[in-house]
């Protein structure tokens, strides 16, 4: 699809509400983290049992160790994922990480999956809840009531992602160069700390405690490392604090 066909898909977007609705996004974003740290002190924990439910099913199913492997992978970086979410505040499906930014395109249509199976379930239940209400049935007002309101929040999720896929789309060649320079500058300036990580990994199921990976630092540069790394880190979060998430920022509108 050429930068054309995208502009004209974007217009259309934006008149549907794709950006008016996102900035209800993220308004609701600011107080989702805050109201969910506050009330549900313990949720990485219990994101964390929920994950390992998931892998023991399906781990049972799986027919090699290669298998395997991916499987515990993709839960320890699931779990990984939901800890910067906590960390930083933001929902990876409406924020580019500025040293992989290409990742926001599965983020974007993993949200967009979701929203479509919702709404698809809004679609069975609405014309079931508008006949329950005219033949008088039990509690269909409400039923009702909310399926609208869903079917309103479903679609708004789904153009929006949509219009974040096309804006993503006009710039990905420029996105993929910053990201290979990211890559190439992390390998070396961190290239031994992350060695150290991906061993403790490869050691466990789960995820490894920072002591588990200290344990495993055995020469002064990968000490060196890890300590600019975690202070990397550390720096990021207090500029998204400070000033504000960066949204969308190598993508024009």
């Amino acid at each position: 699809m050429n930068k054309k066909e995208l502009n004209k898909k974007l217009k259309i977007y934006k008149l549907l509400g794709a950006e008016e609705f996102q900035k209800v996004v993220f308004a609701v974003e600011k107080i989702k983290f805050k109201i969910l740290k506050k009330l549900c002190p313990n949720f990485i924990k219990y994101f964390d049992k929920y994950c390992d439910r998931k892998k023991r099913k399906e781990l049972k199913k799986a027919l090699s160790d290669e298998e395997r492997r991916a499987i515990i992978k993709k839960y320890q970086f699931s779990k990984m994922a939901m800890r910067k979410e906590m960390n930083f505040e933001q929902n990876r499906n409406y924020h580019i990480d500025q040293k992989r930014p290409t990742e926001i395109q599965q983020y974007l249509e993993w949200n967009k999956s979701i929203h479509k199976k919702g709404l698809v379930k809004n679609l069975i239940i609405l014309p079931l809840s508008i006949i329950g209400v005219i033949t008088g049935f039990p509690f269909s007002m409400p039923i009702l009531v909310y399926e609208l309101f869903s079917t309103l929040i479903n679609f708004e999720c789904i153009n929006i992602q949509n219009y974040n896929i096309c804006r993503f789309k006009k710039v990905e060649p420029i996105l993929k160069r910053k990201e290979e320079r990211e890559i190439q500058e992390s390998f070396e300036n961190y290239g031994e700390a992350a060695k150290v990580i991906h061993k403790s990994m490869d050691n466990t199921e789960i995820l490894p405690t920072f002591e588990e990976i200290i344990a495993n630092i055995k020469t002064p540069e990968q000490a060196k490392q890890m300590r600019e790394l975690l202070l990397s880190t550390k720096r990021d979060r207090e500029n998204i604090s400070t000033k504000g998430a960066k949204k969308w920022v190598y993508i024009p509108h």
